[in-house]
């Protein structure tokens, strides 16, 4: 038998007998969304603020008023991962006193009295990096009187 097999079956015996002490790990479970399940984000987060962004400017390209609507604020947030990015977005759209005629930059626009409660359904698309407005409902939100 050659010097170098013998060491290494010497080696091999002498770890067997010292014995390898158990690691004791905690394992903790995690709650994880299932692809394909309706998850609520954050209506701050990237993804989100472009969906709505995208939302509003379909809105506004396809609504019938003159005026053009701005993004008051977002108020609930779904997403669900399939082969696309699906969310579902509740928001508040402010009337602006700005026409769209006018192609006027929405953050320059005054808001006017009026505003809309709007649900919005808007996909992603990550392999060609684009939004698509499915379905939007709006509702006018009506000013308690005090």
């Amino acid at each position: 038998m050659s010097v170098p097999l013998s060491a290494l079956i010497c080696l091999t015996v002498v770890q067997l007998c010292m014995g390898v002490q158990p690691v004791e790990e905690v394992i903790t479970t995690k709650k994880v969304p299932k692809l394909g399940d309706w998850v609520k984000k954050s209506p701050d987060t990237n993804d989100v603020q472009e969906a709505a962004k995208h939302a509003m400017e379909m809105f506004n390209t396809k609504s019938k008023g003159k005026k053009m609507f701005k993004l008051v604020s977002i108020t609930n947030a779904k997403a669900k991962v399939t082969n696309t990015i699906h969310f579902k977005i509740n928001a508040i759209l402010g009337k602006t006193k700005c026409l769209k005629s006018e192609n006027h930059d929405l953050d320059s626009c005054s808001l006017d009295k009026k505003s809309l409660k709007c649900h919005f359904e808007v996909t992603f698309d990550p392999r060609d990096n684009k939004h698509e407005l499915w379905t939007h409902k709006c509702k006018k939100v009506v000013e308690k009187k005090a």
